[in-house]
């Protein structure tokens, strides 16, 4: 048996103590995602109560029930990133959300 062990859909992150330019992570992690599909995601800074080796956040994945997948994200369309490479690259594309459109794909 391993001796190290993770809990699916979730992680902690740490500091990238390596980044050495603005390109790179600003925290490192991996994760064992349980399925493919929409997860929500949850953030929070971790208290770490005097541990040196805690993570600084905490990562939490929950996968989306088909209704909320209809609800929230029947409207957007899944890249690969050499597709979001060309798509993003074209003269006068814009990656730019306004706040109505931020807010509406939040669930509460």
């Amino acid at each position: 048996m391993a001796d190290k062990s993770v809990v699916e859909n979730q992680t902690g992150v740490w500091t990238n103590d390596n980044k050495r330019e603005e390109w790179m992570d600003d925290f490192k992690g991996k994760i064992y995602v349980e399925k493919p599909g929409w997860h929500w995601v949850g953030i929070k800074e971790n208290a770490k109560n005097g541990n040196a080796n805690a993570p600084d956040m905490k990562v939490n994945l929950r996968a989306l029930d088909r209704d909320s997948v209809d609800k929230y994200c029947a409207d957007i369309q899944v890249l690969t990133k050499e597709q979001a490479k060309e798509m993003w690259s074209k003269p006068g594309s814009e990656r730019v959300r306004n706040d109505k459109e931020i807010d509406s794909d939040i669930p509460f």
